[in-house]
C-alpha cells in the first residue's frame, strides 16, 4: 500500500493522529510525521504525540528545512488501523475497538 496524502508545506498542510490499545498500554502515533509514542492514558498520550507534532513542525519552519520532513509517513501497519477506523466510521458500523484519531489542518496562522 503507497500512503497518498496531500503534500504539507511549511504554510499549510494536515497534521494525522492515531492512538490505539496494544496490550496493557496504549500507542499514540502521528501518522504524518512517523512519531510514535506509547502510554497508560489515551486522552494524555494524544496530547503528548500532538505536543511533538507540533514541535517538529515548529523545528522545521523556524530552521526552514525541507518539506520532507512535513511529508515523513509513519509503517503502513499504522495507516491500516487508521484506514480501518475511517471505513467504520463512514459505514456506520459500530467501533468496538479502544481507537481514536484526530486529523488537524493547519497554517501558517496556526502556530
Amino acid at each position: 500500500m503507497k500512503i497518498e496524502r496531500p503534500k504539507n508545506t511549511k504554510k499549510e498542510g494536515t497534521i494525522e493522529f492515531l492512538v490505539y490499545k496494544e496490550g496493557k498500554t496504549f500507542v499514540g502515533v502521528c501518522l504524518t510525521f512517523d512519531i510514535v509514542e506509547e502510554g497508560k492514558n489515551p486522552e494524555k498520550l494524544m496530547e503528548s504525540i500532538q505536543e511533538a507534532a507540533q514541535g517538529h513542525l515548529e523545528v522545521v519552519r523556524e530552521k526552514n528545512m525541507s518539506d520532507d520532513l512535513l511529508n515523513r509517513y509513519a509503517p503502513k501497519e499504522y495507516w491500516n488501523i487508521y484506514y480501518k477506523i475511517i471505513g467504520d466510521i463512514l459505514s456506520k458500523k459500530s467501533i468496538k475497538s479502544p481507537y481514536s484519531f484526530f486529523i488537524f489542518p493547519y497554517a501558517t496562522r496556526t502556530i
